[in-house]
Order: C-alpha cells, then structure tokens, then sequence
C-alpha cells in the first residue's frame, strides 16, 4: 500500500502544480515561466542529488555518458522545453480543466514514438485505447454545456488552446521514450534522479538559447526580477509541487511498485484537478466533465495495461 499512497500523492502534486503554473503563465508569460521554473527545477534536483548521494557538484556532469546526455538531453528538450511551453499555454487558454485532460494523450503518443523509436509492436487493443482516450476529450471540447460554464470562469475553447494540448502531450510521450533510450544506454546504471538532472539541464539551457537568438533574454528576464503581477510566488509553488516533489515522489513510487500500476494512478490527474479547479476557479463541474474524464481515463487504463508500456517519469 506504500507504493499506492506514494503514486496517488504524485498524482495530487502534480495536479495542485497545474495551478499556480496557470496563474504564473498569466501574470509573467509563458516563455518567461518556462524558462526559470526549468532553472529553479535544476537547482533544486542538483541540490537533493548531492545531499542523497555523496557527490561533488562536478562530478554531476562527469558521471554520464555520452549517449546519456544525447537521449536524456534530446528528452528534456522535446518534454520539458517544448512540450510544456505548449501545456501551459495550453492550461492558460483552455483552463486547468480541460488543459490536464489533453495530458492523457501522452501515453498513446508514448506508443507510438516507441514503435518508431524502440520497435515496439502494439495492437488492436492498444489502438482501442487510444481512440477511447481522444473521444473523452473531444466529448469535452465540444460540449456546449462545459464551454458555457469554462467561459464564466474567464476559459474559451480557442482553436490554438487545443492545439497547444495536442502538441504538448505529444512532445511529452516522446520524451518519455527518448528518456528509455537514454536510460538503456549503457550496461551501467544512471539513477533516475541524475537522468531527471541531465533532462532539465538540457531543457533550461534550450530554453534560454532559445530566448537569445530571439532577442527575447533581457524582456524575458524582466518579469521574473520585477515580480510582476507578483507571479514570482505561483512560479516558485508550482515548481516545487511540479518538477521538485512530483518528480521525486514519482520516482518513490516505481520503486515500490510496478511502473504500469504507478502509470495509472498518475493518469487520474484529469479526475483529480476536477474539484481543485471548482474551488480555485469556482468553474463548476458538469456531468458532461466527468464522464468525459472517466472516458478518457479509462482509454490510458486499456493502453497501459494491455501493452505493458514502461514509461520513464
């Protein structure tokens, strides 16, 4: 039961992130949040890395491989640089509600890059899965019912929020199995925690690349030392709930029970931002957004369980 308790509170970490994610994305940008949640995430990894284990900070880098840092690199660019820029500006148009829900298509997307990537083989069943999944979430952004009360709570369904979820969780899936590759690279064992370190240090160093050749480093930056709007906190609070304990608390988990058990309690996090957005956001809840959650819930079940997909936190 220690492992059922460890996976559903990653579940609740990750789900209470999603908030104060939203609010930064609002009040300092997107790219702005993106980039220095990923650089607080680091150095907060690196510093739990060398308290748990007894390592210098150098030695941080000289412990992986090359092909480590090539997949887990490559992972952390794909899943955390892009993929989450398209997830929050995804949860800052769509709302937390509908946003959380596009995060089930990740795991089919997982499938499917590891059909391309690893030549793993899925079936009819796994196929099911994912068609079930995308008919919960269509069934949701295109209920009149739900788009009236997101509307009340300051959410629309804007063609580019949806889009944003789509590629999002796509991104995500991927990295997910680029973090497999770059995990079984080598006979020797990286620790997954030192594997989360390589993905989120490839992932700030993008994202501020990214913000240099565009010009965008020093109005980026502005945000964050002015505090503007005060989103500095929501910024700090979503981190430790998001990349800090969820991570570290997912990693508990699959060590105390099987990935695909731990896999599935994390799925529910549609279910559970359910009541936290009706408290936050007093968007109500309509039996159109349950049944749409428990729908597309149930099609990562079928997926998971059916294909035994091993996915890396």
């Amino acid at each position: 039961m220690f492992g059922e308790f460890i996976a559903i509170l990653t579940t609740i970490c990750w789900s209470i992130g999603i908030f104060p994610f939203t609010e930064a994305s609002k009040r300092l940008g997107t790219q702005t949040l993106n980039q220095y949640r990923l650089l607080l995430a680091w150095l907060i990894i690196s510093a739990l890395i060398i308290c748990i284990y007894p390592i210098s900070f150098f030695e941080l880098f000289l412990i992986p491989k090359s092909n480590h840092y090539l997949f887990l690199g490559l992972s952390g660019i794909i899943g955390f640089t892009i993929g989450d820029y398209f997830s929050f500006s995804s949860f800052k148009l769509l709302g937390p509600k509908l946003g959380s829900l596009y995060t089930t298509i990740a795991p089919g997307a997982a499938l499917i890059a590891a059909y391309f990537f690893l030549n793993q083989t899925t079936n009819e069943v796994g196929i099911f899965g994912i068609i079930v999944t995308m008919t919960g979430i269509i069934w949701l952004t295109l209920s009149k019912k739900d788009i009236s009360t997101s509307e009340k709570a300051g959410f629309f369904r804007n063609p580019k929020g949806i889009l944003y979820g789509l590629l999002g969780a796509v991104c995500q899936g991927t990295g997910l199995v680029l973090s497999k590759l770059g995990m079984d690279a080598y006979q020797t064992n990286l620790k997954t925690l030192h594997a989360v370190w390589i993905r989120l240090l490839f992932a700030f160093l993008a994202a501020f690349i990214l913000s240099i050749i565009s010009g965008r480093l020093v109005s980026d930056a502005k945000p964050i030392f002015k505090n503007q709007n005060k989103g500095l906190l929501f910024l700090i609070v979503g981190t430790l709930f998001g990349p800090v304990l969820g991570v570290s608390l997912s990693l508990l988990a699959i060590q105390s029970i099987p990935v695909a058990t731990a896999q599935t309690i994390f799925a529910l996090l549609p279910v559970v931002v359910l009541p936290i957005n009706y408290f936050y956001y007093k968007e109500k809840i309509t039996i159109h957004a349950v049944f749409a959650c428990a729908i597309a819930v149930l099609g990562v079940f079928v997926l998971i369980w059916r294909n035994s997909i091993k996915l890396w936190i």
